[in-house]
């Protein structure tokens, strides 16, 4: 995960850095935690990952905010992509690289780079991944409006995150604004509206506890001039 310009330093360069990656990098480790600590399925966040797998050869794929590389685990070998994987944090990127190593993976890049301001050219990306990061941003929808223009028209986004709202009292201690790793945190209703904002069409949003699963797409070139 990264925070845009919050001057927290690399946050994720502490031992809960290193609990959190290693357990996102094992599902039912992961499903464990989410179950125990927010009370939500963390499933659908895994399943999400299968547009990776289902992604054309030389497409491209952003990965923001990539973390320790755990959507690395559906990246086939010899599938012929660019994947773009980004992220504030260096122990996370240096995290990433050696599972990249270690699955001697192909087409990998490893950006160091803010969320909102991202080193890529606009219309460059067939796939944005956004999990785990719009919780802990200082400005959501600015990251989801650098996603958009990345994004080639037809271009999807798939992403997860934590949001505010509907929470038990638990919750409501556990997550905390601009507390610990969290930036602006958002409610469902909130997220919906920044991907709209940004330009993406009819949002699909799941929700399991404080945990939202949504993917939304660009409208297609053909949307933009019907005539």
């Amino acid at each position: 995960m990264q925070f845009g310009s919050m001057g927290r330093g690399d946050y994720y360069a502490s031992p809960f850095g290193i609990a959190y990656s290693t357990y996102m990098e094992r599902p039912r480790l992961s499903g464990l935690v989410a179950w125990l600590v927010w009370g939500g399925d963390v499933r659908p966040y895994y399943e999400s990952m299968a547009a990776i797998a289902k992604a054309a050869p030389d497409s491209t794929i952003v990965d923001c905010p990539c973390g320790a590389g755990p959507a690395l685990r559906a990246l086939r070998p010899g599938q012929g992509i660019r994947y773009v994987a980004v992220d504030l944090s260096p122990s996370m990127l240096r995290r990433a690289r050696r599972r990249v190593d270690r699955r001697d993976l192909q087409g990998v890049e490893l950006l160091h780079a803010d969320a909102a301001r991202i080193p890529l050219p606009a219309e460059s990306a067939d796939l944005f991944l956004s999990y785990w990061g719009l919780h802990c941003f200082p400005d959501p929808p600015a990251a989801l409006a650098e996603a958009a223009r990345i994004l080639r028209p037809g271009g999807r986004l798939v992403g997860a995150a934590l949001v505010k709202g509907r929470d038990n009292l638990r919750q409501r201690l556990l997550i905390r604004p601009w507390r610990g790793d969290f930036g602006r945190v958002g409610t469902a209703a909130e997220v919906s509206d920044w991907l709209e904002a940004a330009g993406f069409a009819d949002p699909q949003i799941e929700r399991s506890g404080p945990m939202l699963f949504f993917a939304a797409q660009l409208p297609s070139r053909d949307r933009e001039n019907p005539g």
